[in-house]
């Protein structure tokens, strides 16, 4: 029999908040009557969209090919450029896919690469509006629209657009009512507001910490809901993290580097912020080449290091990058068409990162209380949730941990 289960994203949060954690919070409880594994490694580069596809794939990017938040799209202005925002990007099976061959019902809210899946009864897209498109109409097109406008007429008033703190607070109760009354098999929440806090004040600024406190109030909401719902007495909750920040200060075009190299017209360039990846252009330009020259500079330029294709598909990157670079301490990288958003504090950095070390909490009955798993990287999770909930996700890459959490 499928177990049900509620996963719940706190965008952002990594290995260093534990000490900002209140013993009382959501969290904490969670870790003290569950199990956790502090040191989720996640994916390169640490980027939202393609860890969520991960953490429900079981897959690197390389196989579910969601490497970026968007699709590589040159001379595009940042506000026209399109978003990953369909199932139909991902290459792989998903748990949401799994619940369904199993005979269950999703429900997502704001999960990233989740919008018009069949695999979903219920979902709130994660969508922007592009200039010269409506929201709303946007909202009702990817995702399902009579749960939406129920949403939209209980909680709407929570939502200031999609501001944070408001936007998670209305996630959050729209999560909760759909636990009591809809019951699904897995649910998946995704909460924003510590990424947005770190990214507009810092990475531990004092609007950080109290994101991490409203958190803590919304896993005890969610928690409620499952505790208090006939029928929801045997549903796990989840908690997961995508990604840490650290703080900025340098913003570095290298748009205008590849140009003062000669090699404007060989290699396009996208920005992922603390890392880049770079396209060929033609065919039969020089990596190599480009690279020993980048490398030559790297202090000019901001680049703490270079990656070559082969180091890439070491690391589970996606394919069609022809190199990317890291990012030095402080510094972030623009690709000559984002605007400036004048932001604090930045994520998308390599392995061996100090903010590399995500989340991954599992609480509920039959869980074991206390225990806490060694290092794993990110695919780990997804196959771990399926054997959690007795499901089966065979073209998982990652390793299945569910046997060291139940008792």
């Amino acid at each position: 029999m499928m177990r049900k289960a509620v996963m719940v994203s706190l965008d952002a949060f990594f290995d260093a908040d534990y000490g900002s954690l209140s013993p009382e919070g959501g969290l904490s409880k969670i870790i003290q009557e569950g199990t956790v594994c502090r040191q989720v490694k996640t994916v390169f580069p640490a980027l939202t969209y393609p860890a969520h596809v991960t953490l429900v794939t079981g897959c690197d990017p390389a196989e579910t090919k969601v490497g970026q938040n968007q699709p590589f799209q040159p001379n595009v202005d940042a506000d026209h450029r399109v978003w990953y925002w369909e199932r139909k990007h991902i290459a792989v099976p998903t748990l949401f896919d799994a619940v369904k061959a199993a005979g269950g019902k999703n429900c997502t809210i704001l999960w990233p690469v989740c919008c018009k899946n069949p695999a979903t009864r219920w979902c709130v897209p994660e969508v922007h509006s592009l200039p010269g498109e409506n929201i709303t109409l946007k909202a009702l097109r990817y995702g399902t629209p009579l749960f939406i406008l129920d949403a939209e007429m209980r909680f709407g008033s929570l939502r200031q657009g999609i501001g944070e703190p408001s936007l998670s607070n209305y996630a959050t109760a729209v999560a909760a009512r759909a636990i009591r009354t809809k019951k699904p098999d897995l649910t998946a929440v995704h909460l924003i507001d510590l990424d947005e806090m770190r990214h507009h004040h810092g990475t531990f600024s004092a609007e950080a910490r109290e994101a991490i406190r409203r958190n803590d109030e919304r896993l005890d909401q969610i928690r409620q809901a499952i505790t208090e719902t006939p029928g929801m007495e045997d549903a796990l909750l989840i908690a997961v993290s995508d990604h840490g920040q650290s703080d900025i200060s340098v913003t570095v075009n290298l748009t205008e580097a590849l140009t003062k190299l000669g090699l404007s017209d060989a290699f396009g360039v996208q920005s992922n912020g603390e890392s880049a990846y770079f396209f060929s252009l033609r065919p039969s330009p020089s990596p190599e080449k480009a690279m020993a020259l980048l490398n030559a500079r790297k202090e000019e330029f901001g680049i703490l290091r270079l990656y070559s294709r082969g180091e890439l598909d070491r690391m589970g990157c996606v394919s069609g990058v022809s190199f990317a670079c890291e990012a030095a301490d402080q510094v972030v990288f623009s690709d000559g068409l984002n605007r400036n958003k004048r932001e604090k504090a930045t994520h998308c950095f390599g392995p061996g990162h100090s903010a590399e070390n995500c989340l991954f909490a599992v609480w509920g009955k039959r869980i074991r209380a206390g225990a806490e798993l060694p290092s794993m990287p990110m695919r780990d999770v997804a196959p771990t949730i399926a054997g959690l909930m007795g499901i089966s996700l065979p073209e998982a890459k990652g390793t299945d941990h569910s046997r060291e959490i139940l008792r």
